[in-house]
Order: C-alpha cells, then structure tokens, then sequence
C-alpha cells in the first residue's frame, strides 16, 4: 500500500514544483508559468505528495490540467527523479481521469516530444493514440509535437421505442 496523497495545488507547492520541474525538463517553465495556472478558472491542478518518516509530506509529482467543456488537456506532469518508476504518473493519471469522467470528461488531449520515448510509451499504455502532429513545435528545438487523445467515455445517445413506450438509454 503506498502513502501517496493527491492534492489541490496552492501556491506553499511552487518551491517543490519548480524544483522537480528543474530536474525534469531541459526547458522547464518558470515560476509565472505556474502561477498563471494556478489562477485559470478551469485549470485542475494537482501534487502528489508522499507521507516522511517525521509525519510530513513531500511534494513527489504535479499534474496541470485544463478543463474545456467535455475535455480535459494535460499541460503538464512530473515525478521528481528520486520517485520515478514507482508508477506515480500513472496513478495521478488516472485518478484525474477518474474525476474528469464524474465531471462529464469524455477525452484528454496531450501534446508531447516524440523525443520523450519514457512519456509517450506511458500514454500509450494508459490508452492514448496519436491523432496527429504539430509541426516545430517546441521553438526550442522545432521538434514536431505528438497530438495524443485517450476516449474515457463515448457519448450516451438517447433514443425512443415505442414498443413499450418506454425510453431506452443506448450508448
């Protein structure tokens, strides 16, 4: 059983994130980048923090995501080196997937460097497909981006039968 927690972002978690997001990322973003999120309406944006031995926790992973009607599209997400491959990205994915399909989340959307093979292959297990590229990208380097999507639920479509004058609910 693991002592993982996910929790609301405020701002007492910049210094952590800004610390893993150095680590992570050859170009990471900046403190205001993160700040700008965490004041958009329809960002959720999400820590993971782990229980210390002295009855605190440490911030192990972030996830920023924003909402757009029946859409959620992953901006950001990083474990802290120390942490990787204990399945901590995919954990938060999907607990964010789970609160995005109770919030009526029908698919996520992504970008990603087709040069982070350790990113991509995660969201192709996690059941994302690869819908398309946007050329140069990344201005750092004009890589292409990978435009990945994942289908959490397929729209319920209604219809009547008037066998029994009943209403059927048909996906």
């Amino acid at each position: 059983m693991n002592k993982w927690r996910i929790a609301s972002i405020d701002r007492t978690d910049l210094e952590p994130i800004l610390a893993i997001e150095q680590l992570s990322f050859q170009w990471p973003w900046g403190r205001i980048s993160f700040e700008g999120e965490l004041s958009c309406q329809n960002a959720h944006n999400y820590v993971v923090k782990s229980a210390k031995a002295d009855n605190t926790s440490q911030v192990i992973a972030y996830a920023f995501i924003r909402r757009a009607v029946d859409e959620l599209h992953i901006l950001k997400i990083a474990v802290t080196p120390a942490w990787r491959g204990h399945g901590i990205a995919t954990w938060l994915l999907n607990s964010c997937f789970t609160m995005g399909t109770r919030q009526g989340v029908r698919s996520v959307h992504l970008e990603v460097r087709p040069s982070n093979i350790p990113a991509v292959e995660l969201y192709e297990r996690l059941g994302f497909q690869e819908i398309g590229r946007r050329p140069n990208y990344y201005a750092d380097s004009n890589e292409d981006a990978l435009l990945m999507m994942k289908v959490l639920a397929k729209p319920v479509t209604h219809t009547r039968r008037h066998k029994k004058k009943e209403l059927v609910l048909e996906r």
